[in-house]
C-alpha cells in the first residue's frame, strides 16, 4: 500500500514537473485559442469587414480550385513560412520574447475571422469547408509553429539572461541546436502546406461561393 502510495507520488510529480517545463506551449495554445475567438468575434457586428471577406473568399476559392497543388503548395507554404522567418527573427533579439509570443494571436485571429465568416454567412456549408478545408492543415501547422515559437522564445529569453549577467554570447552548438530544431519544424510546416493543397484538390469541387 505504502508503496503504490510513492509511485503515485513520484508519477504526479513528473506530470506536475513537465506541465510546469511545457508551460509556455499551453500558454500559446490559450493565445492562439483567444486569436480564433476575437478574430470570429470582430466580424460578427462589422458589415465592412464582412464585405471584404466575403470578397477574399469567393476569389481566393475559386482561384484555388483552378490551380495545380504545386502552386497551391507553395503559396500556402509562404504565407506560414512567414511566422517562422519572424519567430526565428525575434529570437535572435533580446526583446524579441514579447513580440514572439503576440505571433500565435495574429494566426488565430485570421483563422477565426475566415471561419467565423464562412459560418455565418453559409451555415454548415461554411462549417464543412472548415473542417474539410481549412482546419487539418491549420492544426498540423500551428502544432509546429507553436514548437517554433516555443523554442524562440528560449533562445531570445536565455540570450536575455546571458547579457544581462554579462556571461557573452551562445555557444556555437546551442545556436546550432536551434537552427536545426527550426528547420525540422518548418519542415512540418511544409507537410501542413502540403496537406492544405490536398484538401483542396479533394474538396473544392463540393462548395462554390
Amino acid at each position: 500500500m505504502g508503496k503504490s502510495k510513492h509511485k503515485y507520488k513520484v508519477y504526479n510529480g513528473k506530470v506536475i514537473k513537465e506541465m510546469l517545463e511545457n508551460s509556455r506551449l499551453f500558454i500559446f495554445v490559450i493565445i492562439f485559442s483567444v486569436g480564433i475567438i476575437v478574430g470570429a468575434a470582430s466580424i460578427r457586428n462589422n458589415g465592412e469587414m464582412i464585405e471584404k471577406i466575403k470578397y477574399l473568399i469567393s476569389s481566393f476559392a475559386l482561384q484555388r480550385a483552378g490551380q495545380g497543388m504545386l502552386e497551391i503548395f507553395i503559396n500556402s507554404f509562404l504565407v506560414n513560412i512567414v511566422f517562422a522567418i519572424l519567430s526565428v527573427f525575434f529570437a535572435f533579439s533580446l526583446i524579441g520574447y514579447p513580440l514572439i509570443m503576440f505571433l500565435p494571436f495574429i494566426r488565430g485571429a485570421a483563422i477565426g475571422a475566415i471561419s467565423g465568416y464562412l459560418y455565418i454567412e453559409y451555415k454548415f456549408t461554411g462549417l464543412g469547408y472548415s473542417l474539410l478545408m481549412i482546419y487539418p492543415s491549420a492544426v498540423l501547422c500551428m502544432v509546429a509553429l507553436m514548437i517554433i515559437f516555443n523554442d524562440s522564445c528560449e533562445y531570445s529569453h536565455n540570450a536575455y539572461q546571458k547579457a544581462i549577467s554579462g556571461r557573452g554570447h551562445f555557444e556555437k552548438d546551442e545556436t546550432k541546436l536551434f537552427l536545426i530544431r527550426q528547420i525540422f519544424f518548418t519542415a512540418v510546416v511544409a507537410v501542413s502546406s502540403f496537406v492544405d493543397a490536398l484538401s483542396v484538390k479533394l474538396f473544392s469541387g463540393f462548395f462554390l461561393f
